[in-house]
């Protein structure tokens, strides 16, 4: 058998170096010639970790280099500790949720619980929109000289204690007879579906249901105030008393996700 000779280390002027060494396959002697490049990394670790590094070792690795051995050291799952934030935090960010509560008010204080919709009472819904918090942009728009003496003259109110919207500052009294006309207009424009599919939202029944209809103001699905699921009933309100005739006639007896529709006006006409 050949001899072969021992490995020689070239360095390179790049500060690489180049390994030639040598090996005998199938009785043939072949060189193998290797390129590497020493690079240096420096690794930053907790004071706690180096000062184990150093640590002397006893028994069987006595003389071993740092670090574990795979063959005499088991190493276990990876755990990564997240801590808790202190007592310090948790007061400031809980400070900082009540400033932004403080700042929005009370637009999100109450919601209705048949519908859902923030901003009015279960008393009005669900087809009232104008029987919310501050009024309908018709009522904030109409003229002062219809307005009665109870609208025109807001309760003064403590803090924390609850208003009817006709008793605070720009609310209309439900018995003043614009009130009354408005609440008319809205009527005549309102249908009530019923037998809708469960799984039918507002999005639904406006983006398949309501497809041929382009401007639809409200769409409000009576939802089951304990669970929040459909009770099977919607009331939708369109831009105009033609428009509403125009969908009651296509939309009663018709059939939408595996269900009859009924459609019907929101409140009987005279």
């Amino acid at each position: 058998m050949p001899e072969v000779p021992d490995p020689r280390v070239i360095d390179n002027a790049d500060g690489s170096k180049t390994i030639i060494s040598f090996k005998i396959e199938g009785g043939k002697k072949l060189k193998v010639t290797q390129r590497v490049k020493e690079i240096k990394i420096t690794e930053k670790v907790n004071k706690s970790i180096a000062a184990r590094r150093k640590w002397a070792k006893y028994g069987a690795e006595a003389n071993s280099p740092p670090g574990p051995n795979l063959s005499t050291t088991k190493l276990g799952e990876e755990l990564h500790l997240k801590l808790a934030p202190s007592l310090k935090e948790l007061k400031a960010q809980e400070a900082k949720e009540k400033e932004k509560v403080k700042q929005e008010g009370e637009k999100s204080l109450y919601m209705c619980r048949t519908c859902g919709m923030p901003g009015h009472f279960t008393s009005k819904c669900p087809f009232k929109e104008m029987l919310g918090e501050s009024g309908s942009t018709e009522e904030r728009e109409a003229p002062a000289d219809v307005a009665t003496e109870s609208s025109a003259a807001p309760m003064a109110t403590t803090p924390g204690k609850y208003v009817p919207p006709s008793r605070r500052a720009g609310g209309r009294d439900p018995s003043s007879d614009a009130y009354k006309d408005q609440r008319e207009r809205d009527d005549a424009m309102t249908l009530k579906i019923t037998q809708l599919n469960e799984n039918a939202d507002e999005m639904t029944i406006k983006q398949k249901l309501l497809t041929p209809f382009q401007t639809i103001p409200r769409v409000a699905v009576v939802r089951n105030k304990e669970t929040g699921r459909s009770r099977g009933i919607a009331y939708v309100t369109f831009s105009s008393e033609h428009e509403a005739e125009t969908a009651l006639r296509l939309l009663d007896g018709r059939g939408f996700m595996n269900l009859i529709l009924h459609a019907e006006w929101s409140k009987p006409k005279k």
